[in-house]
């Protein structure tokens, strides 16, 4: 029946084994084409590996410590290895290929870390995240696989527009790596840091001012350091201040354009300006002009520095530049010139204003200006700046009653007379005070009044004295007895020069009795063992040791000067 039920015309179709394998290995072809080309994509993304040797790897951790740039990852630490015989540590950085680009000569990195210093506070943001590298890519250069890492993060980095100045001065001061350049009280720039210079005679100091500012630097401009505490002790008394509390922890380097160089050009990348250590310095340094003279001084310069100021009238315009001692073998005499740098521009030509001389005009119309005050009185003494210090400057004034004192032993400089300083003169003084009152002679005078006392005392102890006082009392009691005998009403035009007369003779008689007693007591001082004798030896032998020792002090002070201000030592 089954036969019977066939359908005609169609016949069974059969299936073979190998269709079935087909559909069982399909899934999983598919996904090893996709992993390699996902092995592939990774291998074509992943940039190169560099290596950056650092001093330590303090904080860092294989695969998890990120290499950044501008906050964004751009690699990660791969691993970290210790070379032998190195005292460093080399981490192997997996660079993205997208960050290829920055990997060049001029690339710097550094470990960015917590710190503390004069720089301020750093590297708060990675207390929680840890530590990282930093890259500053640099501008331009070849392409480099292994660097050398910084030791500290740097103060300016490639991206940061601006100029870099050479500083240079005789010491380095209160400036560091770090110190901030100043404009006006504002911060424009930063110190990148200092080195030594090529002949070890200067430091080299490389500041960076950044953009807009660092137009404000044109050829004329002037730096200083304004770190620090400034010290100013003058007659006004001690001034003492600082910039700001930065610059009095880390130091700054302050610049500023003078009036007369503001129309100059903007300074060019590397120009080199000179680093004065004070702005006190700085202003003095415009004067550029100096004429040398030279003084010779007879008296002691103990506290007279190289430096210090030479006043006319109270107005500085010099400074002390050389102070020596010299000794002329042949005749054992000694001198010491001072030369003074004379600087004309702090003085102006009245009437000049509108003048231009030529240097050698305006050389001598100074020539001719000294050479008249010369003539007038113009001479050069010491004269004390400071009576707490005990410093000297040099003061020119005019005195046209002082003769001038030439030395002339320089054929090299001009030379200004000089007159001694007042202590020096007072010292004189005393000295002739005491030549004076030793010339005096005290003994001799008081062997004279010694002699004359006894004289008097021998006088009125004779009794010859008393005699003749007592005669002429006799004498004048008989002349009123005779007056009184005369008839008045004969005589009565002499009645009234009789009367005067005995009104005369009572008073000399009255006259004489005051000097007897005048004796008497003249005899009472002036015997022997009186009080009167014994202080008059006293006070004679104390004048002639009180001249001694005036003597022995103007010797003292004529040897030593500056102990009216120090005291004796």
């Amino acid at each position: 029946m089954t036969e019977n039920n066939k359908i005609p015309g169609v016949s069974p179709v059969e299936k073979r084994g190998y269709t079935g394998l087909m559909g069982i290995w399909l899934v999983p072809i598919i996904a090893i084409v996709i992993a390699g080309w996902l092995v592939v994509k990774t291998i074509r993304e992943q940039g190169p590996e560099i290596s950056i040797s650092l001093p330590t790897a303090k904080g860092m951790e294989a695969g998890k410590t990120p290499l950044k740039y501008r906050d964004v990852t751009i690699g990660v630490v791969d691993r970290i290895e210790i070379p032998d015989e190195v005292n460093e540590v080399r981490v192997i950085v997996s660079v993205q290929q997208s960050a290829e680009k920055y990997l060049t000569d001029t690339a710097r990195f550094w470990v960015v870390a917590p710190a503390i210093g004069l720089e301020g506070i750093s590297g708060l943001d990675t207390l929680l995240s840890g530590s990282y590298l930093e890259i500053d890519p640099g501008s331009g250069g070849e392409d480099q696989y292994e660097f050398k890492g910084l030791d500290t993060a740097p103060v300016i980095t490639s991206s940061t527009a601006g100029r870099e100045f050479l500083l240079r001065s005789d010491r380095l001061g209160n400036s560091r790596r770090g110190t901030p350049v100043i404009y006006r009280g504002i911060k424009v720039g930063r110190v990148l840091g200092h080195q030594l210079s090529a002949d070890s005679q200067s430091v080299e100091l490389f500041a960076f001012v950044e953009a807009p500012y660092h137009d404000l630097v044109l050829e004329g401009t002037r730096f200083w350091d304004a770190g620090g505490v400034n010290v100013n002790l003058s007659t006004a008394g001690v001034e003492v201040g600082a910039e700001s509390i930065e610059s009095l922890l880390s130091g700054a380097v302050e610049f500023d354009t003078p009036r007369i160089f503001k129309d100059t050009w903007a300074a060019e990348e590397g120009r080199e300006f000179t680093l004065y250590p004070n702005r006190k310095a700085m202003e003095e340094a415009k004067f550029t002009e100096r004429v040398s003279y030279i003084l010779y001084f007879d008296g002691s310069v103990s506290g007279l520095e190289t430096g210090a100021a030479v006043e006319f009238k109270g107005m500085k315009i010099g400074t002390v530049r050389e102070i020596n001692l010299e000794f002329q073998q042949e005749t054992s005499e000694y001198f010491l010139p001072v030369v003074i740098d004379i600087e004309p521009q702090r003085v102006k030509i009245a009437g000049g204003e509108s003048k231009i001389f030529s240097v050698l005009e305006a050389e001598k119309i100074r020539e001719q200006v000294f050479q008249k005050l010369i003539n007038r009185g113009l001479r050069a003494r010491l004269k004390s700046s400071n009576f707490l210090t005990g410093q000297l400057i040099v003061d020119l004034d005019l005195f046209p009653d002082k003769p001038a004192r030439y030395v002339s032993r320089s054929t090299e400089f001009k030379e200004i007379p000089t007159l001694p300083m007042e202590l020096e003169e007072i010292t004189t003084s005393l000295s002739r005070l005491v030549e004076k009152v030793e010339r005096i002679p005290i003994d001799r005078l008081s062997r004279s009044f010694i002699n004359t006392a006894e004289g008097i005392e021998k006088l009125v102890n004779s009794g010859e004295l008393a005699g003749a006082i007592k005669d002429y009392r006799q004498l004048a009691v008989s002349v009123n007895s005779m007056i009184s005998t005369i008839d008045k009403k004969t005589l009565p035009s002499i009645g009234k020069t009789v009367a005067e007369t005995r009104t005369a003779l009572q008073q000399v008689d009255k006259t004489l009795t005051s000097a007897t007693s005048l004796f008497n007591n003249a005899d009472a001082l002036l015997k022997d063992g009186s009080p009167l004798k014994y202080d008059l030896s006293v006070m004679l032998r104390e004048l002639a040791a009180a001249s001694r020792s005036v003597r022995n002090l103007a010797d003292f002070l004529e040897r030593n000067p500056s102990s009216l201000l120090s005291g004796k030592k």
